[in-house]
């Protein structure tokens, strides 16, 4: 610990280290802006002037090199148009994803109509080292920041990535090799899952290239001008991408030398558990059900049935539960069951005592619970989610269910099966071996490839020539209907020549007779 602040010490008062950092993380997730915070934390204690537009920020005092604009009035908009049962309840993938944008862009929009925002966005004499974006879900107009000054562009993602960002860098994306994450397709694909996965990358492109891009440039430029390059410009320029893809989840893909993988990054090390969460938890050696479905699925907006079977399921469990249940009221609360708004998970998953852990299936928490050889069962609802929790499954570290439809005896099973069975508790442990063993944490990882862009003013020597390809150069369109073409020209050619030949033929033959 001492030589970590001696260090800090030694960076933060050495002249021309010190560089400026633009930050720019819109979206109202909190376990999401727990990856970018502790980014944007690093850099500022490694000496870097930073200044961050996020929905949560930190308010450390210490923290004096960082300056943070508040944003956090979007929840409210989250909570209003109700984001995360709109995309739970679409069934098409097209129209879960117009959903994500739409909220998204209207988001951004509000966001960067504000006083604060504005005042970075509009000086003109401003620079920055380098600019950081949150980068992951269909949200283009993110990069509408980064167009109003010339710096290097990273972007950071909290989860897998969408086929428009392995574009912007070159990332080979084949269809049935990695399939993209909101297909919940992997392992070896069937006929018909290969021309579902063919079909969507093509979709994809024709709604994120000729649909919401040029929607995001148009709002671009009501924020920044006409003067702006334009928005699919701006995200090709791209110098870095760090995604927080692991290796018990996610497929193994080819990445260009700009793509460079993150994970554990929120990981921090165990503090102390409120005295009355320590006495709970101390007081069940029979073992302790904890449950959480994260803060974009919260528990309390569950539909009555789906409660109604988890509670009848919870009562009839021989462990007790502690469950992160966002208002005062549980209806119907078992005796077995304490609830609370807020839990340090980190923490209590920590505990020995804890034996399962049910979750939406979120990549933060299922890394969290990894680290801390939980088992879990999966109950997924949204994005990337159903993805991860079957990926659990395969690995048997988890069992899932789906929420609509499980029923009470199953759930009560599966919680019975994870908690009961040593299978479960040994491949967490190795999947844990797995995730941990690295050279270096996730956290030192990114700030350190992000000064390495810092260093290398964009580091272009890292881009792929790939990055550059149009959508029909790059999956050979042209060549093929060059190829297509050819082909048609020869069998015509040939047809012509049959016939020619036949009518020749023909025609000697009506010579012969008349001779």
């Amino acid at each position: 610990m001492r030589f970590r602040i001696l260090i800090t010490i030694v960076v933060f008062f050495s002249p021309g280290n010190s560089s400026r950092i633009l930050g720019f993380f819109p979206i109202p997730s909190l376990s999401h802006q727990r990856i970018f915070q502790s980014i944007w934390k690093e850099l500022s204690l490694r000496g870097h002037d930073v200044t961050v537009i996020s929905p949560n920020v930190l308010n450390e005092p210490d923290l004096n090199k960082l300056k943070e604009i508040d944003v956090g009035f979007v929840y409210k908009m989250m909570e209003e148009w109700n984001v995360a049962k709109k995309i739970s309840l679409e069934n098409h993938q097209m129209r879960s994803i117009m959903n994500i944008y739409t909220f998204f862009q209207e988001v951004m929009d509000i966001e960067l109509e504000q006083k604060e925002v504005k005042s970075i966005t509009n000086n003109k004499t401003e620079y920055y080292d380098v600019i950081l974006v949150q980068f992951s879900h269909i949200y283009p107009l993110v990069h509408g920041i980064a167009s109003k000054f010339e710096s290097p562009l990273i972007g950071i993602s909290s989860m897998d990535l969408y086929l428009h960002a392995h574009d912007a860098v070159g990332n080979p994306t084949h269809p049935l090799v990695a399939p993209d994450i909101m297909l919940n397709l992997h392992g070896k694909l069937g006929f018909f899952d290969k021309i579902s996965s063919v079909l969507h990358n093509i979709l994809y492109r024709i709604l994120y290239y000729w649909y919401a891009l040029p929607m995001a440039d148009k709002v671009a430029r009501k924020h920044f001008g006409e003067n702006i390059p334009y928005l699919g410009d701006v995200e090709k320029n791209m110098s870095l991408i760090l995604t927080t893809v692991n290796p018990i989840i996610h497929p193994i893909r080819p990445n260009v030398p700009n793509m460079i993988e993150i994970n554990q990054i929120h990981i921090r090390e165990k503090k102390p558990l409120p005295k009355d969460l320590q006495d709970y938890l101390d007081s069940a050696p029979e073992g302790v059900v904890y449950f959480s479905l994260g803060s974009n699925v919260k528990s309390a907006n569950i539909s009555s049935e789906i409660r109604n079977i988890i509670i009848e399921a919870l009562s009839e469990l021989p462990y007790k539960v502690l469950w992160k249940w966002e208002t005062d009221y549980l209806p119907n609360q078992p005796y077995n069951v304490l609830t609370r708004k807020w839990i340090p998970q980190q923490d209590v998953l920590g505990h020995p005592n804890i034996k399962v852990f049910i979750t939406q299936g979120g990549l933060q928490s299922i890394e969290e619970a990894i680290c801390n050889e939980v088992p879990m069962v999966g109950l997924p609802y949204i994005t990337d989610q159903p993805y991860n929790v079957r990926k659990l499954e395969e690995f048997g570290i988890a069992i899932g269910l789906n929420p609509g439809t499980m029923t009470k005896d199953q759930f009560k099973r599966a919680i019975l099966e994870v908690a009961g069975n040593k299978k479960y508790k040994e491949r967490v442990r190795e999947a844990k071996a797995i995730l941990t063993d690295q050279p270096m944490k996730g956290v030192e990882k990114a700030v350190w490839w992000i000064e390495y862009v810092i260093r290398h003013k964009g580091a272009k020597h890292l881009r792929s020539p790939a990055a550059d390809l149009s959508f029909f150069e790059y999956f050979l369109v042209d060549v093929a209907l060059f190829f297509v073409f050819c082909a048609l020209l020869l069998t015509y050619v040939v047809v012509k020549m049959i016939r020619w030949c036949r009518c020749r033929s023909k025609k000697g033959l009506t010579k012969e007779k008349a001779n």
